[in-house]
């Protein structure tokens, strides 16, 4: 009876040493998934609903308000990626002379590896006369309350420009129609001609004309220095996140699964120490070893 008893204290030690190392392991293969880091991506963009793609820096050749972009390369999975497209009304048809901008309105999406192509319209917030539009690689908004505005020369917002256009024509100022002028009521007074015989006044010096300087066509730059050439977009974004959260699916375990081996080994561990402490009364009661 003793030596069957040995081998019953052996055993529920056993399961109990199975039930403290489930949860460990459990936990530990969780940890190892770690996450996916994730680098930027490359894109490109269309002007014409996807008939062609570009990565050109700029688009100033016309005003569309209605792109198409893509991720031009495989990324990893769970990795997402902002793309943003702003409208703003501006005081000149360049970058040097937008001056104060207005922001108008824009649309944004994010892009991954399930969902690689979308379209971003900002056809409603069409500038009417002066403005500029920003394709960009994030999801802020710079609206002058949220990020700051686009500023020349040294506000150039978002840092992850895509591609831009500047231009437009001067917005009309309405002319205000002649008042036609009412004829008076009443006679005018008529004047006595003059008594005495006008003088002869001598003929006075003509002077010449004021020699008008030419206006340089060349502008000054402005004021906290710059470049006049616009800023050029990259075909590049980065990612929302650094590190993508992991996936604990790929592991074949989650939080739940390691909350339910640490029950279960518990439980058998319970179940061992109850049998031993049973075997332990019986004897005590006068069974013969």
């Amino acid at each position: 009876m003793r030596q069957g008893m040995k081998k019953f204290i052996a055993s529920a030690v056993g399961v109990g040493a199975v039930g403290v190392a489930l949860p460990v392991v459990a936990s530990g293969a969780a940890f190892a998934s770690g996450g996916e880091r994730c680098g930027k991506a490359a894109i490109e963009y269309s002007l014409n609903d996807g008939k062609t793609w570009t990565t050109a820096g700029r688009m100033d050749d016309a005003l569309v308000t209605k792109i198409k972009v893509r991720l031009k390369t495989p990324v990893e999975n769970t990795c997402e990626y902002a793309v943003s497209l702003a409208s703003y009304s501006t005081e000149g048809p360049t970058w040097a002379k937008s001056g104060k901008q207005t922001f108008l309105g824009w649309d944004t999406t994010k892009l991954s590896r399930d969902q690689r192509e979308d379209t971003l319209d900002v056809s409603a917030f069409v500038p009417k006369c002066f403005g500029q539009v920003d394709l960009y690689g994030n999801g802020k908004k710079f609206d002058g309350t949220e990020n700051p505005l686009p500023k020349y020369p040294n506000g150039v917002f978002p840092n992850d420009l895509i591609t831009a256009w500047n231009g437009g024509e001067k917005c009309e100022t309405p002319t205000t129609p002649p008042t036609t002028a009412k004829p008076p009521t009443t006679a005018p007074a008529t004047s006595k001609p003059p008594t005495e015989a006008p003088t002869t006044s001598a003929p006075a010096t003509t002077s010449a004309p004021a020699t008008v300087k030419p206006t340089s066509s060349t502008t000054a730059p402005a004021a906290g220095g710059g470049e006049t050439t616009p800023p050029q977009g990259k075909p590049e974004v980065p990612p929302v996140t650094d590190i993508a959260p992991a996936s604990l699916a790929q592991t074949g375990g989650d939080s739940n699964t390691s909350l339910i081996v640490g029950v279960s080994a518990g439980a058998l561990l319970v179940g061992g120490a109850g049998a031993l402490l049973w075997s332990r009364r019986r004897n005590s009661g006068g069974t013969p070893a």
